[in-house]
């Protein structure tokens, strides 16, 4: 786990955790707001996450800005294009309508829980093997 770097903002600092939950199974949880002054730590974080599957927890976050859909967009678009997996955890009523109108509800998979996440992005892939 690697520490917890706070970026102090004139409104809320945003807080950034990686967890490896197991090998190639990244979990990103964000504590604060992600507005035009934080935005750049939710990159770096989305940037840096290595092969395999990302989670990204945004149960602490109370503001998510257009900029900040749009790069999670980006990322998830990234993971689909690389054949891995991704999502965010969003149990806030006011994330979830601010993906719905942004049309990022369309593009991520979202969950109302990290065990929600976990148990969906571990579980292997099935595939229809009847004859």
């Amino acid at each position: 786990m690697s520490p917890v770097i706070p970026v102090p903002t004139r409104s809320a600092p945003l807080v950034a955790r990686r967890t490896e939950y197991r090998p190639g199974f990244l979990v990103l949880m964000f504590a604060g707001e992600i507005d035009a002054l934080t935005l750049p730590i939710l990159e770096r974080e989305l940037g840096s996450a290595p092969p395999g599957s990302t989670v990204v927890d945004l149960t602490q976050v109370a503001f998510v800005g257009l900029a900040g859909a749009r790069a999670l967009a980006v990322a998830a678009e990234r993971a689909a294009a690389e054949g891995r997996r991704f999502g965010v955890v969003a149990s806030g009523r006011t994330l979830a309508r601010l993906f719905r109108i942004t049309g990022l509800a369309a593009v991520v998979p979202m969950f109302a829980s990290l065990s929600d996440a976990l148990r969906e992005l571990l579980a292997p892939d099935v595939h229809d093997t009847a004859c």
